[in-house]
């Protein structure tokens, strides 16, 4: 859970920084990048421990879980962003 936070904190100090245009190229990709790993958090139960890149359907399981979880614990969300 721990590591989830951390990701989830960049990518929403991402998100806020992507808004007002203010990410280098290199920031872009380490914010996706953070993004990525989240999202593998999200459907760890239905990775293969060789895949490196999430297929379209696990992209989908993936987004809405996170959804959820950001449903879910609003309260933590809503600190999160307000750290940036």
């Amino acid at each position: 859970m721990v590591e989830l936070i951390a990701l989830l904190s960049i990518y929403y100090k991402c998100t806020a920084l992507a808004v007002d245009d203010k990410l280098t190229q290199s920031e872009r990709f380490a914010c996706n990048n953070a993004y990525q790993e989240a999202k593998r958090i999200f459907v760890h139960d239905s990775l293969d421990s060789e895949e490196t890149r999430l297929t379209a359907q696990q992209n989908i399981l993936a987004y809405r879980r996170f959804k959820s979880w950001e449903f879910e614990n609003a309260d933590l969300v809503r600190e999160l962003r307000a750290a940036e």
